[in-house]
């Protein structure tokens, strides 16, 4: 769950629309492939299916009473289907049960159609189960809780939020999307900066984390066990030993006065490390990478064997970047980290408030 401060989305940008449309097409193209293998025709009609269903059925019956539909004009302004034509009349209001049983009944097709030909292969299959979950974790965990659109029934947006949003817009009557949002809180700095991290944060993260590294795993174990135990070994070697002396020992979350780590990717792990509160030097950043190259490339001679799970293996690690630099990277409060995109006032507030905080 993101912070209590996070701002509701207003408007979608290009970036959120290339990229949950390129997470999107990750289980069509799966299950495409599964089912052009045995026949170009069928995989026809299951793209059919699929753009009936996201064009037609779930515009008319799920789409319409979305607040990103109702208030744009001429074309759909939202993150999945931008740009697509305003056939059907808005709808603003909840739902009935004749829209959602609808909208559920064309779905399943969509869904289960490839199922006949992916259960010949267990790995499109897995992959296949393993990128809609993904899909769906991450909507929820990232999108559903700054989403306009509070008829859905996946919308998770808090009522307060909700009410302070609509009077604001009642209010203004001609309210228009900023792409800055509002936030639940006055203060517009630090709000959204994530202090400490959640168990549920821990299990999002690492199994994102684990569809890399199975990949890579099953790859390697075919060929050898033996090479398949080194590779465990380098995998843990790197992240409890080699990552957490080198660069987790300078990041905030991991200075807390705790016994076991309290950070999304090592949730419960123990600190064998003292805390080093500053900025990690460029001896400690060059030192990582070599750690994080190595454990990369490492599967690579076996994955070139077996191009599928050469190309899960890539879509899961650029996945694996996308998200976090989207999602993470602007929140987090390891300002010494390369990859941190908190804004230059957003920090600068930050420091003087735990400096204020410290010194009562």
């Amino acid at each position: 769950m993101l912070s209590p401060g996070i701002s509701l989305k207003t408007d979608h940008s290009t970036r959120d629309r290339l990229y949950w449309n390129f997470f999107n097409m990750i289980p069509f193209l799966i299950g495409s492939i599964a089912i052009s293998r045995d026949s170009l025709k069928w995989a026809a009609v299951y793209i059919g299916i699929a753009l009936f269903f996201f064009l037609v059925i779930e515009f008319r019956f799920a789409c319409t009473h979305c607040l990103y539909y109702i208030r744009s004009k001429g074309c759909v302004k939202c993150m999945m289907l931008s740009g697509v034509p305003k056939i059907f009349k808005a709808r603003p209001g909840p739902h009935r049960l004749f829209e959602k049983v609808m909208t559920i009944l064309g779905a399943l097709p969509m869904f289960l159609f490839p199922v006949y030909w992916l259960v010949r292969d267990p790995l499109l299959l897995g992959a296949y189960c393993v990128s809609w979950v993904l899909f769906f974790l991450t909507a929820r965990r990232y999108e559903c809780v700054r989403c306009l659109n509070f008829e859905c029934p996946m919308n998770r947006v808090p009522s307060d939020v909700k009410k302070e949003f609509e009077n604001e817009d009642r209010l203004s009557g001609n309210f228009e999307f900023s792409g800055k949002g509002i936030r639940e809180s006055c203060s517009y700095l630090c709000v959204s900066l994530r202090t400490k991290h959640e168990f549920k944060d821990f299990l999002y993260w690492n199994f994102v984390t684990l569809t890399i590294l199975f990949s890579a795993g099953i790859a390697i174990g075919i060929s050898s066990t033996g090479w398949l135990l080194a590779y465990i070994f380098i995998v843990f070697f790197h992240f409890d030993i080699l990552e957490q002396r080198f660069f987790c020992t300078h990041c905030p979350y991991f200075v807390r006065g705790e016994k076991s780590l309290r950070c999304m990717m090592n949730w419960g792990w123990p600190r064998h490390f003292r805390p080093r509160p500053y900025p990690p030097g460029k001896f400690d950043l060059v030192i990582t990478t070599m750690g994080f190259i190595v454990v990369l490339l490492f599967p690579l001679p076996w994955l070139l064997k077996m191009p599928f799970l050469l190309g899960a293996y890539c879509i899961s690690i650029l996945l694996f970047l996308l998200t976090i630099r989207r999602y993470e990277c602007s929140h987090c409060i390891y300002f010494g980290c390369p990859f941190n995109r908190v804004p230059v006032d957003v920090r600068k507030e930050f420091e003087k408030r735990k400096e204020f905080e410290m010194g009562k």
